[in-house]
């Protein structure tokens, strides 16, 4: 079952779902992973993230790189 969000995600509250003490990048992109791993969060739940956060990191760091839109 999917956790209610009640409230925005912190930066903070995002790096601890992805289990990293800190993340590269811009203020921009931050904020971009910041609203992506929320609307995840949103629709499928803590659980997910907590489950998949080796892939999304994975999928965040091609994304970095490549400049890509497919995950965020």
């Amino acid at each position: 079952m999917k956790e209610a969000l009640l409230t925005r995600l912190s930066l903070e509250d995002v790096m601890n779902l992805l289990g990293v003490q800190s993340m590269p990048g811009t203020p921009g992109q931050l904020e971009r992973l910041r609203r992506w791993i929320e609307s995840l969060v949103e629709k499928r739940g803590n659980t997910f993230v907590l489950e998949n956060r080796r892939g999304l990191l994975d999928q965040w760091k091609r994304h970095m790189v490549l400049k890509t839109y497919d995950c965020c």
